[in-house]
């Protein structure tokens, strides 16, 4: 157990230290799209759009294949019995959402985006959970790994069932494939699974992920249009299926696993802290607007998406901090 939580600090360092990296990111790609430097920021996303989206991302795919890989052979997921709770929390994590987006949206042609609501940015809410140090148990520290892991395995499934049709093979090869060529490719005694995960971890967490952000979040903000975008039915959409969606699903789900005795928590956790870690991953970017951009092509349609994901990480992470610093100051 000792080796567990030495690597989950480990890795908690690195995640949070990117989640500070990614929302760096996101805050210049907003301050450089909405200063006199627009045109000039634009044009460079413009001109290294595909080399981010589909070359360098491919490191991050990859990568969550492998970290998948790892915990299906010797972490949470090994353990049938430690992985249900977090495992059907994940699904009701994305199930609660995607339905609540489609409610705004059935019917029109946004429709096709229901999946943007789905994953959760285990940057952002590991970068948030650490923002509470001691105060949260290692065993909330991995039930939010494990999930969060889960969510990506479905959020990979997903794309490949929904999303593949008429992808140009680059972006197959670069997000399926990828994560597939995680799990075949041999571990030996030298290079494991986990020294990979290791060496390629720094690189998506403190370069790739970021740039993705850069290139991909920066929108140019029209107050006096502002209202209508925020009251469209793709924005209301994603703010109620992540912040509220995500937040009912996981703790149902994770209370309905438990009553009905195919999952168990830790002791030292409560349902209320459940329901904190449900918040935070409300917190979506990376991934979701991945996804957007395979659903959409009306530009109007991916600007309402980044505009609803940034407000619902944002209230998804002020949401999750005050609710886990309270039960956590109540229960430490």
């Amino acid at each position: 157990m000792s080796a567990v939580i030495r690597k989950l600090r480990e890795l908690l360092k690195t995640e949070a230290g990117g989640g500070i990296f990614l929302i760096g990111a996101a805050l210049l790609a907003l301050l450089l799209a909405n200063s006199p430097t627009r045109d000039f920021y634009f044009n460079v996303t413009d001109k290294t759009h595909v080399f981010v989206n589909e070359i360098l991302m491919s490191a991050f795919f990859f990568l969550v294949g492998l970290e998948i890989k790892r915990e299906f052979k010797e972490g949470e997921l090994s353990n049938p019995k430690k992985a249900a709770l977090p495992i059907i929390a994940a699904l009701g994590g994305m199930i609660t959402p995607a339905l609540s987006y489609l409610v705004f949206n059935v019917g029109s042609l946004a429709s096709h985006g229901w999946a943007i609501a789905m994953p959760t940015d285990i940057a952002l809410a590991l970068g948030v959970l650490a923002l509470l140090g001691s105060r949260i148990d290692s065993s909330l520290k991995i039930f939010l790994l494990t999930l969060a892991i889960a969510d990506d395995l479905f959020s990979i499934v997903v794309l490949a069932v929904f999303y593949s049709s008429g992808i140009e093979l680059t972006r197959i090869i670069g997000t399926i494939g990828a994560v597939i060529l995680a799990f075949v490719i041999p571990s030996g005694k030298r290079i494991t699974t986990s020294r990979l995960i290791g060496l390629i971890h720094p690189w998506n967490a403190f370069l790739i992920i970021p740039l993705f952000a850069l290139v991909n979040v920066g929108i140019t903000i029209d107050f006096s249009q502002l209202g209508e975008q925020v009251l469209s039915p793709v924005t209301r959409g994603i703010i109620v299926g992540r912040v509220l969606g995500k937040f009912i699903g996981i703790t149902l789900f994770a209370w309905l696993a438990i009553k009905i005795g195919v999952a168990s928590k830790a002791e030292s956790i409560t349902f209320a802290q459940i329901s904190g870690v449900a918040a935070l991953a409300g917190m979506g970017l990376t991934i979701s607007l991945f996804i957007a951009e395979l659903a959409f092509t009306e530009p109007a349609l991916i600007e309402n998406v980044k505009l609803g994901l940034l407000i619902s990480a944002l209230i998804s992470g002020l949401f999750g901090y005050l609710v886990l610093r309270k039960t956590s100051a109540t229960h430490n």
